[in-house]
Parts: structure tokens; C-alpha cells; sequence
């Protein structure tokens, strides 16, 4: 008896492991979503009384990777569609095209700007991206200067796939503080905290022929807001995350251009209150070196002394550009350098105190920067 239900028990395990997948569809029939785009729809541009937002993305076409010859040998195909809601036009786009589309893949989302106009349809938006359960939390989220389909639809010189070439920018460019970390997990989570956050913005350049970084777009109650460019998006890194590679800095020592390339910060905040107006403290610590500062004169940084009077000079460069950039957030309380979620965390009793009438406290703030700069190298000098 007992042999025959280990018989039996092996027979089962064999079938389940040699039997194919009932759903199994073949590479080439497979549609990754690499790059996708998001516009609000223009009136003129509506074929059904609800449809809102349009859709666009780039599929890479697989059949190139294979050694079989193929119909076309262009590197993707264009898809876009129009509807109400996200996952309403994707399906519609499935139903019409000869691919099972994977959004797994997914690499960017383009938002087109004026979505970011409309507070309503933006919430919509974000709400079908946060519940879409294909979409990577690492995935990058953009707004973009023109529709987000002019951007997915143009092939890059270097890379055809809008959503590779993107890709490839940002994974460099965010862990070194070099442009704005606008990763989906990153948005939302400031977005919920804080009913702000700023995205990284992005145009056609060169002809339309390639794309590039600009700044970032500042958003708070799920509203356009502001505009930041790539010089303070940098500063704006150097005040809320640790970085290397970060920048230069310029100044004048002794009438002679001076180059401070940053190659590592760190900061630190504190947030206390004095007269009933809260004080924020922010230390930052620069290393770096002198990449470049005027050929044929001699001896000019080799000393204590000027090296010194470079590091001061770059120490005030770098408080000035904080200052400017903080009181242009101040001026529409916008909190995007995280002094909310800083009391949230360390001073629950001024957190409770300040938390219904935020706005106030943060516009009219006193900031105290603090700031030291050190030089590491000056180069070679012969």
C-alpha cells in the first residue's frame, strides 16, 4: 500500500514539473514598455466627451535581437491612445495592437506639464501610477517642458529608447547629487508627508533630436507651483542629501578666476524655536579641489594663505546661492528642504505646536547657514 501511494506521489510531482506554462507567449510577442508619457488632453484633441489624458510609449522591437529576418528594422515602435483613465487606454491599446503589453519594464514616466495645471486629473494621475501594480518603485517620474509624447516619440542619437536614455542619465546622475532624485517611491512618499515635492524637468534639445535635464518643478498641494533651475536643483541636493561630484564653484581670488570642484557634502539640519518663530540651522561640509584658475600665474593657490582665502571664498559662493534658494521657496512656503519632516522626527513638542499653521511659521523662518569648505588638492604644479 505504501508503495503505491509513493508511486502515486512521485507521478504527481513529475507532471507539475515537466508540464509547460499554460500562459506561456512568446518573446516576440511581447510588448516592454520601456519609456512611457502622460499629456492632458486638448480640447480639439478628444474623440469621446471623458477622455482626458493621453497616453504614449515606446516598445523596442525584440525581433532585432533574434538572428531570424524581420519586417522592419526600425529599433521600436510608437504607441499612444487616448481615454479617461490610464489603465482604461492601456487596455485599448492592447486590444488594437499585436503585442501583450509588460509594464514591468517600465523605466520613466514622462508627465507633460500642464497635468500639473489641473489639480484634479493630477491626483487621478498619480493615483493610477501609485495603484498600477506593475510599475517599479524605483522607477523615474518626469514633467516635461512640452507634451510628454514629443519626448517618448524622438529617437535619441545615442540611444533609440526614450526610456533607456533617461535611464541611463538619472542612475549616475542622482546618486551624485547632480540633478533631482525623481524616483516614483521618492515623489509619493514626499507627496504624502508633506503635500510637496519637486520633480525633475526635462525638453528636446539639439534639434529634437535628444533630450536633457533642465531643473526640477516644484509641486505642493498637488500644484504647479514653482520652477527650479539645474544650478539650485544642486543646491538643493547639497542642503537634503549627502553627495559627491556635486559641482563647481567659481570665485575671484585676487582678480584671478579660481574653480572649487566639489567632490563630496554633507549636511545637517536643525530646527529649534526662539520668540515664537522657529530658527533653522544648516551645517554644511564640503571637500573638493582646484580643478582650474588662470595659466602662467605661478604660486598663486600654493600656500596656507590662498588656500584658505579660496575655501572662504567658496564658503560665502555657497551661502549666498542657499539664501536666494531658500527664500525663494519661503516666499509660497514651499517645504521641500524637509524642515517639516525634520521636526516631525526629532521635536515632537514644536512639531505639535507649529503643524496647523506651518505655512506661517515656515515663510517667515531665520535661516542660519553654516558652511566649511576644504580644499584637498590644487592640482599639479610645476
Amino acid at each position: 500500500m505504501k508503495q503505491k501511494y509513493t508511486i502515486l506521489i512521485i507521478t504527481m510531482i513529475t507532471g507539475v514539473l515537466i508540464t509547460g506554462c499554460w500562459d506561456k507567449v512568446e518573446i516576440n510577442n511581447r510588448g516592454f514598455v520601456i519609456g512611457l508619457g502622460i499629456d492632458k488632453l486638448k480640447e480639439d484633441e478628444k474623440k469621446e466627451e471623458f477622455d482626458r489624458i493621453k497616453v504614449s510609449f515606446k516598445i523596442p522591437n525584440v525581433a532585432l535581437l533574434g538572428t531570424k529576418q524581420t519586417p522592419t528594422k526600425e529599433p521600436s515602435f510608437y504607441w499612444e491612445g487616448e481615454g479617461e483613465s490610464f489603465d482604461t487606454i492601456i487596455n485599448e491599446i492592447e486590444a488594437k495592437s499585436p503585442f501583450d503589453l509588460e509594464l514591468s519594464h517600465n523605466k520613466v514616466i514622462v508627465l507633460g506639464k500642464e497635468i500639473l495645471k489641473d489639480e484634479k486629473l493630477f491626483k487621478q494621475t498619480l493615483d493610477g501610477i501609485d495603484r498600477n501594480r506593475y510599475f517599479s518603485r524605483k522607477m523615474h517620474i518626469l514633467v516635461s517642458q512640452e507634451d510628454a509624447s514629443e519626448l517618448i516619440a524622438i529617437k535619441p542619437n545615442e540611444q533609440p529608447l526614450v526610456g533607456v536614455y533617461y535611464s541611463n542619465i538619472l542612475n549616475s546622475a542622482v546618486s551624485n547629487g547632480t540633478v533631482i532624485d525623481g524616483s516614483l517611491n521618492k515623489i509619493l512618499g514626499e507627496i504624502q508627508e508633506t503635500e510637496s515635492a519637486v520633480f525633475p524637468m526635462t525638453t528636446k534639445t539639439f534639434n529634437n533630436e535628444r533630450i536633457e535635464l533642465i531643473g526640477g518643478v516644484v509641486v505642493k498641494d498637488y500644484k504647479f507651483r514653482q520652477e527650479l533651475n539645474n544650478y539650485e536643483c544642486k543646491f538643493l541636493n547639497m542642503i537634503t542629501k549627502d553627495n559627491y561630484n556635486i559641482m563647481d564653484i567659481h570665485v575671484d581670488y585676487k582678480n584671478v578666476p579660481v574653480a572649487y570642484k566639489i567632490t563630496s557634502s554633507k549636511s545637517e539640519m536643525k530646527v529649534t524655536e526662539k520668540d515664537n518663530n522657529l530658527i533653522l540651522d544648516i551645517y554644511i561640509n564640503t571637500e573638493g579641489n582646484i580643478t582650474q584658475h588662470e595659466f602662467g600665474v605661478e604660486g598663486l593657490i600654493a600656500n596656507n594663505k590662498a588656500i584658505h582665502g579660496v575655501e572662504k571664498l567658496s564658503n560665502n559662493k555657497i551661502k549666498e546661492n542657499i539664501n536666494n534658494l531658500i527664500s525663494k521657496l519661503q516666499k509660497d512656503s514651499l517645504d521641500v528642504i524637509g524642515v517639516k519632516r525634520t521636526l516631525y522626527k526629532y521635536n515632537q513638542p514644536l512639531y505639535k505646536k507649529v503643524n496647523d499653521d506651518f505655512d506661517h511659521y515656515f515663510k517667515n523662518m531665520k535661516v542660519n547657514l553654516h558652511v566649511d569648505s576644504k580644499i584637498r588638492r590644487i592640482g599639479i604644479v610645476r
